[in-house]
């Protein structure tokens, strides 16, 4: 058995690294410089509660403002034109009739005619212009091929 060659002894392998983990293999690392180090897991949980805590703040301070009170759409003043017009009907007995005006410097109103009569949403469509009074209900439509038009808003409620 003397006889038989014996190979050189290999070097040991480098132990399993992954990228955020550090070495997979137990012990104490040897390589000091780990992207997060020895704060991963309190740096991921603080990572996961500002995720949380913006998916609940985050909305509700983008939010667009929603005029849909008849006092607040009375005080209203609109010189514009229509940019949308769409319902919401999540509920049957609640039919949502909004419009989007874009006026003067790209200032944006969002109105919901909930209370209103919808015969007013029926007759105005998206590319026309629309002019109102504060502390009326009165509105201008000028369109493009008839006359312009005063049509009223009602509200039911």
């Amino acid at each position: 058995m003397s006889d038989v060659p014996v190979p050189p002894r290999r070097a040991p392998r480098k132990k399993l690294k992954m990228p955020l983990f550090g070495g997979m293999g137990g012990g104490a690392s040897a390589n000091k410089d780990d992207f997060f180090g020895k704060n991963f897991g309190s740096i991921l949980i603080a990572m996961t509660g500002m995720a949380f805590a913006a998916q609940i703040f985050l909305p509700n301070i983008w939010a667009e403002k929603v005029f849909n009170e008849a006092d607040e759409i009375t005080e209203m003043t609109w010189n514009g034109s229509i940019r949308k017009k769409y319902t919401d009907a999540k509920y049957k007995s609640e039919i949502h009739y909004y419009l989007v005006i874009k006026g003067e410097k790209g200032k944006k109103q969002i109105v919901d005619l909930v209370d209103a009569d919808p015969v007013f949403f029926d007759q105005i469509a998206v590319p026309q212009r629309v002019s109102k009074a504060a502390n009326s209900l009165d509105v201008r439509v000028q369109r493009f091929s008839k006359p312009d038009t005063t049509l009223r808003i009602k509200f039911i409620k």
